[in-house]
């Protein structure tokens, strides 16, 4: 197991269980909170300008009174410690793991290592941390239990075509409907599904930060894929993250941003087992 791996994994589980003692919150709100905390870390270590701390705090008050000491306090530095996890993984030039966890033939041999086999899997275009480690904590407040493996798909131009067009070597559809179809056959699930909303909600919406959260629809994200777990185990995992990206025109969502950003999660996928 590489130590930075399970740096970031730990960091990422404690985020989960952080969230997880919050309760039974909508989980727009709970997402919320997870986002602000990141992004408040990100602006830190980031020559952010007060016009960008503005629009954040602007963010935050619209967060009820009684949770927003998370994203000053728990939470926010549980979130520092993530980032800077995340930045010494992917900025270590020197580590040979890197093209290893760029390329799904290893990856798809750790999976069946790892899980072996699995009854569903569900594949979201963009999806990013924020929403990975939101998920995680709502299905451990409803008594399932979560984990996050400690490998990750690394995506170093941070979309799509990165990863599917490694899927012409499996002779699958070069689309991420391949990708689904591959983990599906790879861990004998009985069911794949498919999603680009929240890839749909960066490009359309991604102008702002307020206009992407209140555009990203996660309860119906969520309760779809609740509805197509049931009791049953199931793989969650995406393609890319997204970036957040400070400039003259605010703070806005993106990704494969080339240039130095508060948050430049486009860059790696997780991989979130539930049972």
């Amino acid at each position: 197991m590489n130590q930075q791996n399970k740096s970031l994994t730990t960091n990422l589980e404690e985020i989960v269980n952080t969230l997880a003692e919050t309760g039974d919150l909508p989980i727009e709100i709970l997402h919320k909170i997870v986002f602000c905390s990141i992004l408040k870390a990100g602006l830190l270590l980031y020559p952010a300008s007060m016009q960008h701390k503005q629009e954040l705090n602007k963010l935050i008050q619209t967060i009820p009174a009684s949770y927003r000491g998370l994203v000053t306090g728990k939470l926010y530095l549980r979130a520092l410690k993530l980032i800077k996890s995340f930045e010494k993984m992917i900025k270590d030039k020197y580590r040979a793991a890197l093209l290893k966890e760029a390329n799904l033939q290893y990856i798809q041999n750790y999976l069946r290592r790892s899980l072996g086999k699995v009854d569903k899997v569900a594949v979201l275009d963009c999806a990013s941390i924020p929403e990975m480690v939101t998920f995680a904590a709502k299905f451990k407040s409803l008594n399932r239990h979560p984990i996050i493996l400690t490998e990750v798909f690394l995506n170093p131009i941070g979309v799509t075509r990165f990863l599917t067009q490694q899927l012409r070597i499996f002779n699958q559809r070069t689309a991420l409907s391949g990708y689904a179809q591959l983990l599906r056959e790879t861990l004998n699930a009985k069911q794949h599904y498919k999603t680009s909303l929240i890839d749909l909600t960066v490009h359309e919406h991604g102008v702002s930060i307020e206009r992407f959260l209140n555009s990203l629809n996660m309860q119906a994200l969520f309760e779809t894929i609740k509805d197509l777990t049931g009791l049953d185990s199931i793989l969650i995992t995406h393609d890319h993250g997204y970036d957040i990206v400070a400039n003259d025109y605010g703070l806005y969502v993106i990704h494969g941003y080339k240039g130095e950003c508060p948050i430049n999660f486009s860059k790696i996928a997780l991989f979130l087992a539930i049972s």
